[in-house]
């Protein structure tokens, strides 16, 4: 980014109204697009605090596929991310009217945070903050609204769910009575048995387990099934381990309803025998797999006759910024280097999402900052690089210190290396290209190459940092 000097006019245009600022970032939001308006946060604080309404006002997120961006936000520490949405959903569910070209996803949060408000007398904006959660990652998919408009409405499922997940028991007793199911998923919502076990509401959770059957859809001769349900079920599992919290876990896996109370078999199979590769064994299995929870991590791997891959969680865990359960699984023998392309080498997970603190960790028990590929031969990344391309100096600095090669790419003949330059000018990282021309890199070889390539991507603040480097046009 271009470094800004405050002149006369900049003052003034800092001095006009701020309902008239608001008007100008909006349309230089328009103008620029989300990656590039979110960067004039850089340019004064004023812009830092003002520019996030100005991209709520654009509407330019309403078409935003948020799919791979908020997957597993519940687990995942994305510095912010979540955070970001969740209040451009709530902004959107609390301002939009009823027209030709209204968003049904909007408006049907909106009318059962109302629902739940008539027959509560809580605060709707407060109802809507908090309902904004469970509905996030559908609430704002732009596939929902398609979605919504094919089916018929079905408020008072959407009321139960929110319900089971705001612990509003006798709503959710009564629309039992009516006949909806704790185990139905709407189009904005998990089940109710879900969402019950993911707030910890235990009682509703035990309501929802005594109201359904033992157990339904598990056929014997499939081998694989996920669509079985019971007392105990996969989605109620599920629920209470992205919570982390193992009293539901145990409650979601053993109901005080159930055939057998005192039996520590589950649904059929012996404690310490399951297989995660069948219907039954992969309920826990997925449980597992969604859990940031060490304590709740060995308590379902418990249930397993073999051990969970912990290289291949090692990986995973990296990617999500967990650190204990990074710590976890290095202290139970996980190898930094991964276990195929497929899953990732840890180090790259951690740089590729920015996790200074797993960074650490994982130099410090031996990772190698100049990984390149597992021996299947596929490369899956280098440290360095994935850190420049996602703009972190830090982390780029600290695989530095341990030995990572700055020159990284420079190959003979090869006009564009190294990868890690070449990478921090695409993001317009001056401070990263000042750096590692500082620490080393010869812009004698591949200098000419750079500052065209940034020139023909109009990125003109590395035009001017590289021109300042020493690099010219011939």
């Amino acid at each position: 980014m271009t470094s800004i000097i405050a002149t006369d006019k900049e003052l003034h245009l800092l001095g006009l109204p701020a309902e008239l600022i608001l008007k100008i970032l909006i349309h230089a939001v328009l103008a620029r697009g989300i990656r590039r308006a979110l960067r004039l946060r850089l340019v004064c604080k004023r812009f830092s605090h003002e520019i996030e309404p100005a991209i709520f006002a654009s509407r330019l997120l309403d078409s935003f596929d948020t799919e791979r961006v908020l997957s597993e936000w519940y687990i995942k520490n994305d510095h912010g991310a979540t955070k970001f949405w969740h209040s451009y959903l709530v902004y959107r569910v609390q301002n939009e009217m009823s027209t030709p070209f209204s968003q049904r996803r909007y408006l049907d949060i909106g009318l059962v945070a109302k629902r739940v408000c008539e027959e509560t007398g809580a605060d709707v904006g407060a109802t809507i903050e908090t309902l904004c959660w469970p509905a996030l990652q559908q609430g704002t998919n732009p596939s929902t609204n398609s979605k919504l408009e094919k089916e018929p409405q079905s408020p008072d499922l959407d009321l139960l769910c929110a319900a089971a997940y705001l612990n509003l028991i006798p709503i959710a007793k009564r629309l039992l009575q009516e006949g909806h199911s704790p185990h139905s998923e709407s189009h904005l919502f998990s089940s109710p048995m879900k969402l019950a076990a993911w707030a910890g509401n235990a009682q509703m959770l035990e309501i929802f387990q005594e109201h359904v059957p033992e157990l339904e859809n598990l056929d014997p001769f499939l081998r694989f099934n996920r669509n079985w349900r019971g007392k105990v079920g996969p989605a109620s599992i599920c629920g209470a381990a992205m919570r982390g919290d193992i009293k539901m876990v145990r409650l979601a896996i053993y109901p005080p309803s159930r055939a057998a109370p005192d039996s520590t078999d589950f649904v059929g199979e012996a404690f310490g025998t399951l297989d995660g590769r069948t219907s039954i064994g992969n309920a826990l299995a997925v449980a597992q797999w969604v859990t940031r929870n060490v304590e709740v991590y060995n308590y379902l791997d418990s249930f397993f006759s073999e051990p969970h891959d912990v290289s291949g969680a090692l990986a995973r865990h990296a990617h999500l910024g967990n650190l204990e359960m990074v710590r976890h699984l290095l202290d139970s023998g996980a190898d930094t280097r991964g276990v195929s392309a497929r899953i990732g080498n840890p180090l790259v997970e951690a740089c590729r999402r920015c996790h200074e603190d797993v960074v650490d960790l994982l130099l410090e028990r031996g990772a190698d900052p100049n990984f390149e590929g597992h021996e299947d031969g596929a490369f899956t990344g280098n440290p360095t690089v994935t850190a420049a391309a996602k703009g972190s100096l830090v982390i780029v600095r600290k695989l530095i210190d341990h030995g990572a090669d700055i020159d990284y790419g420079m190959v003979e003949g090869l006009e564009m290396g190294p990868f890690a330059l070449n990478a921090a000018v695409l993001v317009e990282h001056t401070a990263m290209v000042k750096f590692l021309v500082a620490a080393g890199v010869d812009l004698g070889v591949n200098g000419e190459a750079l500052i065209q390539l940034a020139a023909s991507r109009g990125l003109d603040s590395m035009v001017e940092v590289l021109r300042g480097e020493g690099v010219t046009l011939s």
